[in-house]
């Protein structure tokens, strides 16, 4: 019984935003485009910014695109996903 009791505290894992957080993206930050980038640039800290409201990638993937390529235009302002990058 202990066991189980355990078992059904852990919860259930979630990937993605659940329906009860969408009201909360806008307080929650993410990686955008700091100035215009085109296709073949390079992310750098000069191009991209992790600012408010999290319609982006998560901050923890900043790091990971430092040096990363793009495959299409960005333009100022617009939240970065993985479809744009090579």
């Amino acid at each position: 019984i202990e066991a189980e009791r355990a078992h059904i505290a852990l919860g259930e894992i979630r990937y993605g935003v659940h329906i009860n957080e969408k009201k909360s993206l806008d307080f929650k930050r993410s990686i955008f485009a700091s100035a215009d980038i085109e296709p073949g640039d390079v992310l750098s800290r000069d191009n991209i910014r992790v600012i408010r409201p999290g319609f982006g990638l998560p901050p923890k993937y900043f790091e990971v695109l430092l040096g990363k390529e793009v495959s299409k235009s960005i333009k100022k302002g617009t939240p970065l996903n993985w479809d744009r990058l090579l």
